[in-house]
């Protein structure tokens, strides 16, 4: 995650490795109050939902209730890797944080995809044969389910537009909001027209409406699980990088070709938000350190423009090496 935030002094639309971990620090401190401020309130939330899913027998609620109780599980997770993020101990994660960041989104895409695809079959039986719903019991949770999605959505999507390069967590976080807002909306109407069959003395008609709602979502949480998983599965795989991003690295070494005497081992790799470059290059014996170091600092900036969360690193070798 990076902040568009320039630096004095340098390049237009070049930033130094340290402007942009202080940059990366902020916007993380930021995702993780909003976080915080998600997590607790889902507590009570998900009591809620046990409660009145009982007491209204709504296929949806229940839906409600299991999106709730895996939502804890992965915030639970997704916290302690935002605090690593934060942490920035570079000797327990040399290579960054982003690794745990891929498994949480991961971790919520395997959740939601088996019982996504339960609850679909529970909604699709009950759709066979109906059950009374109670649905001015089932809109009081949504109703107010539906008042923290549109805090949190705004909130996070705000915060999504602001960075430069939003992880895997936020972006991960995004769609579960969102998922959120819309089934909420979708079911307050749904509800609205189902208690309304109800009184219209079409009873059958209106039980069948919660349940082909609860089938709705859980197909939906199906689509996002599959979307979740295939998404962060090549990030845990730690794959080089694609090769769009290697092209890049290439140009910017025939850009400076002059600068040394010939290539090595090119090292790429993707770790959640984050991209690594090593390169091997072989200089002259007469080449200082500090002329490395300015060539170093030069291809950064170069790359840090068009790739951003750029880690990267010269590794010198001597003629004959």
């Amino acid at each position: 995650m990076k902040a568009n935030a320039g630096t004095s002094g340098q390049v237009p639309g070049r930033r130094p490795v340290a402007a942009l971990a202080a940059a990366t620090t902020d916007d993380d401190r930021r995702l993780y109050r909003l976080m915080l401020w998600g997590y607790f309130s889902l507590f009570p939330f998900t009591v809620m939902f046990i409660v009145m899913a009982a007491l209204a027998n709504s296929s949806a609620v229940v839906v409600y209730t299991v999106q709730s109780a895996i939502s804890i599980t992965v915030q639970t997770f997704s916290i302690y890797a935002i605090r690593q993020v934060m942490g920035g101990n570079q000797f327990r994660f040399p290579y960054g944080a982003g690794k745990l960041e891929d498994f949480s989104a991961f971790l919520c895409g395997v959740l939601y995809v088996p019982s996504g695809l339960y609850m679909a079959y529970d909604a699709a039986m009950r759709l066979v044969h109906p059950q009374h719903v109670g649905y001015v019991l089932s809109l009081i949770p949504i109703c107010l389910s539906a008042i923290r999605m549109v805090v949190l959505y705004l909130l996070v999507r705000r915060l999504a537009r602001q960075v430069r390069a939003p992880s895997p967590l936020l972006r991960a976080y995004l769609l579960d909001y969102r998922v959120g807002l819309l089934s909420d909306v979708g079911v307050i109407s749904a509800f609205a027209v189902g208690w309304l069959l109800v009184h219209q003395g079409l009873v059958t008609m209106g039980d069948r409406v919660d349940p082909l709602v609860g089938l709705t979502i859980s197909l939906y949480m199906v689509w996002v699980g599959v979307s979740l998983v295939r998404s962060n599965f090549s990030a845990l795989m730690d794959l080089p990088l694609p090769e769009s991003e290697q092209l890049r690295v290439m140009k910017v070494l025939a850009r400076h070709y002059a600068d040394y005497e010939t290539i090595g081992t090119l090292y790429t790799r993707a770790s959640g938000k984050r991209r690594f470059v090593e390169i091997e290059l072989v200089f002259p014996g007469e080449r200082t350190l500090d002329e490395i170091a300015a060539l170093s600092t030069a291809m950064e900036e170069g790359l840090a423009a068009e790739m951003p969360g750029l880690t990267f690193r010269i590794i010198p070798v001597g003629p004959g090496a």
